[in-house]
């Protein structure tokens, strides 16, 4: 069973769960090398008790060092996470993302269909609104 309402933060960064299954994440500035691995470190904790959705408020995040994005494209692993939702991402962004997640599939660290959990949306009414969508389609595929 996963944990009740917590909240975490890690650096200028803050998260907080929220039951079933949403991690909201929101970004502030610069994810360090440090900030990346107690990141990952956190959603292997929750997903080690279900997998997750990430809720990514990137309004006000900077783009990724190269070596931030190796840790997390070499420790991040399929099957922690039921998707991942980018709120306010911008072009770099939104290509840094796939670029991860395809340097993972490449490397066979992430499933073939890694790609298709990655979706960017503008707000979070739009996130709430494709979680509902994506849980539905989970669960017409024998998911839930």
């Amino acid at each position: 069973m996963m944990p009740s309402p917590h909240e975490w933060r890690i650096g200028p960064h803050s998260l907080h769960f929220e039951p079933p299954d949403l991690l909201w994440v929101t970004f502030q500035g610069r994810l360090s090398l440090n900030e990346a691995a107690d990141l990952v470190a956190l959603y292997k904790e929750l997903g080690s008790e279900q997998p997750f959705f990430v809720l990514a408020d990137m309004k006000d995040a900077e783009l990724l060092e190269p070596e931030v994005r190796d840790y997390i494209s070499e420790h991040m692993r399929s099957g922690l996470l039921l998707g991942t939702v980018y709120i306010g991402a911008r072009l770099a962004q939104k290509g840094l993302a796939k670029g991860i997640v395809l340097a993972a599939q490449m490397e066979e660290r992430a499933e073939p269909t890694a790609l298709e959990t990655l979706h960017f949306v503008a707000t979070e009414d739009e996130a709430r609104a494709l979680v509902v969508q994506l849980r539905a389609r989970m669960s017409g595929m024998g998911r839930s």
